[in-house]
């Protein structure tokens, strides 16, 4: 589980700077969105139908946060069937490195979408 959403993270390295989490409180949220998303995501919700629900869930009104929730949502679509099965370790993943990186999340969620 840890080896494929490591692989994703240097699969991301190369991607550009992309927005980022301003605060602490924004890792939570954005952990916790990546939690939604990958239980959608392995429950067969449609990747649309995920992308539309996610702005009335969250209150994302700027054009970062929308465009964050919207790689978090693409990512946790593309992650491999085994990595699915369990959505709180993609959520815990980001969190980790959202919390280490002062709210870089290009490494995770940075991949060319």
């Amino acid at each position: 589980m840890k080896k494929v959403i490591l692989m994703l993270a240097f699969a991301a390295s190369a991607a550009h700077a992309d927005p980022r989490a301003k605060s602490a409180e924004e890792c939570v949220v954005y952990a916790d969105l990546a939690l939604v998303a990958s239980a959608l995501a392995k429950h067969g919700v449609a990747r649309e139908r995920a992308h539309a629900m996610m702005p009335d869930m969250y209150g994302l009104a700027e054009s970062d946060a929308r465009e964050i929730a919207r790689r978090i949502v693409e990512a946790a679509y593309l992650l491999p069937d085994e990595a699915r099965r369990e959505p709180r370790a993609f959520a815990s993943a980001l969190a980790g490195t959202c919390m280490r990186t002062q709210g870089r999340l290009d490494a995770i969620i940075g991949v060319n979408l």
